[in-house]
């Protein structure tokens, strides 16, 4: 080899950041090296053509503090190995949650970011339902970033990795091919990943069946998505309100929390219609368009005689919002959408449990009035 194309070669395989390790029972990776072919795979900070199968676009909301932005997820996997890259504006951390079960416990993160030349990619688990995270070697785990690598640029960073899909750490959610996968993100501006997101925020799901690897175009929206746009945020602006009434007649902190969770939802909604260009309605606390938003309000409330009723009455907003979504996910085809009301999936799954666990410990039962028995097991159970 020539002598230059030698140190070209070198320079770049150094500023890639790229690290890879051995990882529990297996030998020890050899250091990576420029792709022969397209459409391998390595973790140098840069998404090549035919590198990666799937594709999503997560909008995180402006608003309650932060500035939003968004989070492009690279996807694909083998039979034991998944590869995902995240890239985002910011010089600080992106991270990835995977399959969180109440508000943010359970969830398997991986985070990173990108300093000048070098690449940090761990391996962690959020224990609470409002954190913190900690490495997975901290709590008794084992740290199951095979390969990781990645690269800043120009205010942008990706961030490449590689793990087993069922990686047998307790720590660690066994990831299926296929499936729908839950998840929360999060960008910060800071590059110590122990500081608090601080640009966006969000909920999501990867669709791990799904071949798009790339952004696609944005095309005008039909009335029926209009129309579904306009009454999804009534209906979450009416949880919203329910829920604050909940909380002054019980003073149940669970009606605050989820309140509180409403308010970002109504952001995304808000964002997404913001870059769409369509102007934001007028906002009356307990008063609705959608004549059947109004009347379930109205009927939530009065019935809502004790605490027992007014969690009831919550999980029945919640039944309905997944459903609802569902309808609308199933209706279009635009990414944007897609990507925002999958958010909003992933948090009215999350509620749902929330309040049917919360009428359980207060001796307390629910059965679904719109969802399948089926569907409905697979969300709470």
């Amino acid at each position: 080899m020539k002598l230059l194309p030698l140190i070209l070669l070198t320079a770049l395989l150094i500023l890639s950041g790229c690290v890879e390790r051995e990882g529990p029972g297996t030998e020890a990776v050899e250091e990576a090296e420029v792709p022969a072919e397209p459409g391998a795979w390595n973790p140098d900070g840069i998404i090549a053509e035919g590198e990666y199968s799937g594709y999503a676009l997560l909008i995180g909301p402006v608003g309650l503090g932060y500035p939003g932005g968004d989070l492009e997820v690279f996807w694909r996997a083998d039979k034991e190995n998944l590869y995902m890259a995240l890239r985002g504006e910011t010089t600080g951390w992106m991270a990835v949650g995977f399959d969180p079960q109440e508000w943010k416990k359970g969830a398997d993160v991986v985070i990173g970011r990108v300093d000048g030349k070098d690449a940090v990619v761990e391996d962690q688990y959020i224990i609470d339902f409002f954190g913190p995270h900690f490495p997975d070697v901290d709590l008794g785990g084992t740290d199951d970033i095979l390969q990781f690598g990645g690269l800043e640029r120009d205010g942008v960073t990706v961030i490449e990795f590689k793990r087993r899909l069922d990686t047998g750490d307790e720590f660690d959610r066994a990831i299926t091919p296929g499936e729908d996968l839950p998840i929360i993100w999060s960008i910060s501006r800071s590059e110590d990943l122990n500081e608090i997101h601080d640009v966006a925020r969000a909920e999501g799901i990867l669709r791990l069946g799904d071949e798009t690897a790339g952004p696609s175009a944005i095309a005008p929206l039909s009335v029926a998505e209009l129309d579904g746009m306009a009454f999804i945020l009534e209906e979450e602006r009416m949880a919203r309100d329910l829920y604050m009434e909940f909380y002054k007649m019980t003073r149940l902190p669970v009606f605050l929390n989820v309140a509180g969770s409403e308010k970002i939802h109504i952001a995304s909604i808000l964002t997404l219609m913001n870059r769409r260009g369509i102007p934001a309605p007028q906002e009356d606390p307990g008063v609705y368009a959608d004549e059947a938003l109004q009347r379930m309000y109205e009927d939530l409330l009065a019935g809502a005689d004790s605490p027992e009723a007014a969690l009831r009455a919550a999980a029945q907003v919640e039944e309905a919002s997944v459903h609802d979504l569902s309808m609308e996910i199933e209706g279009t085809l635009e990414p944007d959408l897609m990507s925002v009301y999958g958010g909003l999936m992933v948090g009215s799954e999350k509620h749902l449990r929330t309040f049917v666990r919360a009428l359980e410990e207060r001796g307390g039962e629910y059965t679904p009035a719109i969802l399948s028995q089926e569907e409905f097991d697979r969300i709470v159970r």
